[in-house]
């Protein structure tokens, strides 16, 4: 019975919100749909901080689907991609990682995606593509907190690149 505690309580908790959207006076359909939106990211983050990364990806994997203007999306995106990462799935990390840049490519959050994505290249063994994300980060977000952290990794990998080459 255990194994049911938490889906049971993701399911309490998704009657409440529910039932507290019910019996509030409506003020439109925006405000249902921000209701469903809330719901369905915190369904998913109750799973994340669980540990049940599975359900997790399915809930987040069809919010992204459903709300294609959701407020949580970055977030969405950032969660999956931690996910992959953990589990060394590293490509479906990038891949994760290069839609929310392609998406929110001028925020924060979308620049951090588009350099995790380099860091899951260089695990990948894909160093020159890692180098290429790197540098247009440098290139065409020079004000953002993650130029910096590119210009540091960008070094490191070109310190490593140097050793190997002069031992051939």
């Amino acid at each position: 019975m255990k194994r049911n505690r938490p889906i049971t309580y993701a399911i309490c908790i998704a009657f409440l919100h529910f039932a507290s959207i019910a019996f509030t006076p409506a003020s439109g359909e925006e405000d249902l749909n921000t209701a469903a939106d809330k719901l369905k990211f915190e369904t998913a983050r109750y799973f994340y901080e669980n540990r049940l990364f599975d359900k997790c990806l399915a809930e987040l994997h069809e919010y992204l689907e459903i709300y294609s203007n959701g407020i949580h999306r970055k977030e969405a995106f950032l969660m999956i991609g931690e996910i992959y990462f953990k589990r060394f799935n590293y490509s479906r990390a990038a891949k994760t990682y290069l839609g929310l840049y392609e998406e929110f490519s001028n925020t924060d959050e979308g620049i951090q995606g588009y350099f995790n994505a380099a860091i899951c290249y260089e695990k990948m063994g894909k160093e020159k593509k890692a180098k290429e994300i790197l540098k247009t980060i440098i290139e065409h977000h020079p004000d953002s907190r993650h130029a910096a952290l590119a210009q540091t990794r960008l070094k490191v990998l070109e310190m490593i690149e140097k050793p190997s080459k002069s031992t051939k």
